[in-house]
């Protein structure tokens, strides 16, 4: 609802577009990197035109200790939260490195119990309190939700700086999904850089979020459209 407006605005620019517009612009007016769009993307026009419900990473294991299912695309279960997340991205076509990039931007935002399960109804980062945008300025918000990082309205590299802090308040989400990019051998390396460096995160991250936001578009002409 709130993009209706740009819509109406812009009656020949596509659902698809305006998303992913919307997301990279969000990023950046939070401090973080800007993403390049290529703009052209064809709406779908009814569920078969959609991937499969099941496509989606699990941050924590099920019932009978395993992480994703059979459904989706391709089965993406496994007994680890490292295994699981290289199921679900590498049929994607993307790598180790590009996985722990978008896991940081878990950076931003919250997680609602009454959405995905978990997550607290609210905590000390999110119950209404002032918090800060990337300007400095106050950033008034509606209550609730958990979130992984203290300032959770600023782009930023803190993920991996909470999650490698053993000292990080107990309030701050640290799911399963989340602590692999530590724990994995292969995806440690990655997540030490971004840790260390917001730049090498940045970078990492802004061509992450685009190949992944091109991924199974269809483009009139079909080449897109780069402003």
């Amino acid at each position: 609802k709130l993009l209706e407006p740009v819509k109406e605005a812009f009656p020949e620019m596509s659902y698809a577009d305006i998303f992913q517009m919307a997301s990279a612009r969000g990023i950046e007016t939070a401090g973080g990197p800007a993403i390049g769009v290529r703009y052209g993307r064809v709406d779908a026009t009814g569920p078969e035109m959609c991937s499969p419900e099941g496509n989606l990473p699990d941050a924590e294991a099920g019932d009978e200790g395993k992480f994703g299912g059979a459904g989706g695309t391709a089965s993406t279960e496994d007994t680890t939260a490292a295994g699981h997340l290289r199921k679900v991205f590498y049929r994607m076509g993307l790598n180790d490195e590009e996985i722990v990039a978008l896991s940081g931007a878990h950076t931003f935002g919250r997680a609602y119990k009454d959405r995905s399960g978990l997550g607290a109804e609210k905590t000390k980062f999110t119950d209404g309190a002032t918090r800060k945008r990337a300007d400095g300025t106050d950033a008034p918000y509606t209550p609730g939700g958990s979130s992984w990082t203290e300032e959770f309205l600023v782009f930023d590299n803190s993920y991996f700086t909470t999650l490698d802090d053993d000292k990080a308040d107990p309030e701050l989400l640290k799911l399963s999904s989340d602590k692999a990019v530590f724990l994995d051998d292969k995806f440690k390396p990655f997540a030490e850089k971004f840790r260390d460096s917001q730049d090498e995160f940045f970078k990492s991250y802004a061509a992450a979020h685009k190949k992944l936001s091109e991924l199974g578009s269809k483009f009139e002409p079909a080449e897109g459209i780069t402003l």
